[in-house]
């Protein structure tokens, strides 16, 4: 369902689905932690974005790619908004 909200440009419903993956999954799969954060930065929810990304890294710290394309993003957003 995420996908299909995500496609659909409705990002705010795919990071609800993401959500309840996301606990599903105990917080352990990097690649829903991956998507919620994306949309959390889509919807400009970016504290909860950090989150998302500090615990996907605490498990997969090789995982750059969120690193790189979200966190660092999420961080530059907040620092220009204030």
């Amino acid at each position: 369902m995420g996908i299909i909200s995500e496609k659909e440009g409705n990002f705010m419903s795919a990071a609800e689905h993401y959500q309840a993956a996301w606990k599903m999954s105990l917080m352990r799969n990097a690649s829903v932690g991956f998507r919620l954060a994306f949309n959390y930065l889509k919807t400009r929810r970016f504290v909860r974005c950090i989150d998302i990304c500090k615990e996907v890294l605490k498990n997969y710290p090789e995982y750059s790619t969120i690193k790189k394309d979200i966190l660092e993003k999420a961080q530059k957003s907040i620092r220009t908004s204030t």
